[in-house]
C-alpha cells in the first residue's frame, strides 16, 4: 500500500463561487453502476477537469462529476476503494458549509490512516487503490447546503504506459 501517495491543494479554483453556482443550474440525476446507485450526479466537463489535464498531462480524466450528497442519502458504499474507476482519484470539495469533521479518511485495511479534513475549493488526489470513506457516513444538508463534492477519475494514457 502507497499510504504516501496523495495530493492535497488549497484554493484550487480561480472562483469557486462561480463553480458552485454554475453546478447549481443544471440537473443532478441518479446513476447506475456496477457497484450500486450513485445518487444526485452530475456529468460535468469543465475548468475542474482542464486544470487536472494541466497538473497530470501523463493522464487522461475517464470521469468528472459533482455530487450532491444530502443528510441520510443512502450510499452504495462506505469504506472502498475506486480502482474500477480509474488509477487516481480526485475529490474537489465544494460545500461552502460544512461540518469540521466533514472530509475523507484513508484507510489501512480498517485502520484509519489519513484524515483529509473538507476546505471550501480545496483539491485531495489520491491513488484510486486506496481504501476510503467520506468522514460523515450519513451526508449532512439539505439542497444547496446538502455535502457538494467534484470527484475525477484519471488513468494513464495509454502511450504513457
Amino acid at each position: 500500500m502507497k499510504i504516501n501517495n496523495f495530493i492535497v491543494i488549497d484554493d484550487f479554483l480561480e472562483d469557486p463561487h462561480g463553480h458552485v453556482k454554475d453546478i447549481f443550474k443544471n440537473v443532478f440525476i441518479d446513476y447506475q453502476s456496477e457497484s450500486g446507485i450513485f445518487r444526485n450526479i452530475q456529468v460535468r466537463d469543465d475548468e475542474v477537469q482542464e486544470a487536472i489535464n494541466g497538473l497530470f498531462p501523463d493522464y487522461d480524466v475517464v470521469h468528472n462529476f459533482a455530487r450532491m450528497s444530502p443528510h441520510g442519502q443512502i450510499e452504495p458504499n462506505n469504506i472502498h476503494n475506486d480502482e474500477i474507476m480509474g488509477e487516481m482519484t480526485c475529490i474537489l470539495y465544494l460545500s461552502i458549509d460544512h461540518p469540521i469533521e466533514d472530509g475523507t479518511t484513508i484507510y489501512d485495511c480498517e485502520h484509519k490512516m489519513v484524515d483529509v479534513r473538507s476546505k471550501f475549493n480545496r483539491m485531495f488526489i489520491f491513488d484510486s487503490s486506496l481504501y476510503h470513506s467520506r468522514n460523515i457516513f450519513s451526508n449532512f444538508g439539505v439542497g444547496e447546503s446538502s455535502r457538494l463534492i467534484q470527484v475525477l477519475f484519471l488513468n494513464k494514457k495509454k502511450w504513457q504506459q
